[in-house]
């Protein structure tokens, strides 16, 4: 009989500890929103190859939606048994395939990426989106709040393959914005830092731009590289310079 009593005080354990796991992991308190820039993930050493579907615009484009703790912590793979269904989200394929596109080698229609993203990010924001077409749609919707090409280039910051100080950009973003972004950078095959992603955070309904309450560590010198555009996605080639 003890060892009976010991059994089921195990499994009431476990369910409880169970539980409480699967509470931390989808409490959200807010998003990073990243818009990655293809110039720079080209000009890395690994380069890259653009979706065989043919259709990535020729601007910051999503990198992806993803959900954080109260400490910043991201969230990650709260339910692998959750996986991509395309069928969930056949009216954003289209707009998805541009805006959202894998820059990954070998050239694919972008599914594995977006199979990835759903899995370890969208799959612990479902106490805030209700499925698939939900996580996907806010992502796309927050990219088109900010352009943020069109707003660096208004302020003379071109990728052009110049240098341009990263507490300049911080702040053009920022007075277009009413936010203050966080700027990724990684290094090029010469060894050069280069902007490659902007960070914004996003309110716990996913909806809305907000200063964050926690930045990510910093990646970038004071001095950063914005590197040109010069994939061919109809080619589905990065061509170097």
């Amino acid at each position: 009989m003890a060892s009976a009593s010991s059994f089921q005080l195990m499994i009431l354990v476990i369910q409880c500890l169970a539980a409480l796991s699967v509470s931390h992991a989808t409490s959200v308190h807010f998003f990073h929103h990243a818009q990655v820039w293809a110039g720079s993930f080209c000009a890395s050493e690994k380069g890259c190859c653009f979706p065989n579907t043919g259709m990535v615009s020729q601007e910051f484009t999503v990198h992806g939606l993803f959900p954080c703790s109260s400490s910043g912590t991201r969230l990650m793979n709260c339910d692998r048994g959750n996986s991509l269904d395309l069928s969930q989200i056949t009216g954003l394929l289209h707009t998805m395939q541009r805006k959202w596109p894998s820059y990954s080698c070998p050239s694919s229609d972008s599914t594995p990426f977006w199979a990835h993203e759903w899995s370890k990010h969208g799959t612990c924001s479902l106490s805030v989106f209700d499925g698939q077409y939900d996580y996907f749609k806010a992502g796309l919707d927050l990219k088109d709040k900010v352009n943020i090409l069109q707003i660096l280039e208004k302020e003379g910051i071109i990728p052009d393959g110049q240098y341009y100080s990263s507490e300049r950009i911080t702040r053009v973003l920022q007075i277009a914005t009413g936010v203050t972004p966080a700027l990724d950078c990684t290094v090029d095959k010469f060894g050069k830092y280069q902007l490659y992603q902007v960070m914004f955070c996003v309110d716990k309904s996913g909806s809305e731009f907000m200063d964050c309450p926690v930045y990510p560590e910093p990646t970038c010198p004071s001095i950063i590289r914005f590197p040109p555009f010069r994939g061919s996605a109809a080619e589905g080639i990065y061509h170097p310079f």
